[in-house]
């Protein structure tokens, strides 16, 4: 005698969290045999990170930047299927 199991399935709303700041950071990756590797640090509004490259960039004259944005999310449940 087998036994039969049924799964089912909870979607879920991904939304904003309000609650949680959104960040914004840079990382330099100019250099010819590896990247210069200096970071922004995380700030609270894209114009300081745009600042920080700028003033980074007239420094060093680098011009390659991997800019990164992190939020936070909720997950509400929601039907079952």
């Amino acid at each position: 005698m087998g036994i039969t199991r049924r799964f089912r399935f909870q979607n879920y709303e991904i939304q904003p969290d309000p609650v949680g700041e959104t960040t914004y950071a840079a990382e330099c990756v100019s250099g010819d045999e590896a990247d210069c590797g200096a970071q922004s640090g995380e700030k609270g509004e894209t114009s300081n990170v745009a600042q920080w490259i700028a003033e980074h960039a007239r420094d060093t004259g680098h011009q390659r930047y991997r800019r990164t944005v992190a939020d936070y999310a909720t997950a509400e449940p929601g039907e079952w299927q």
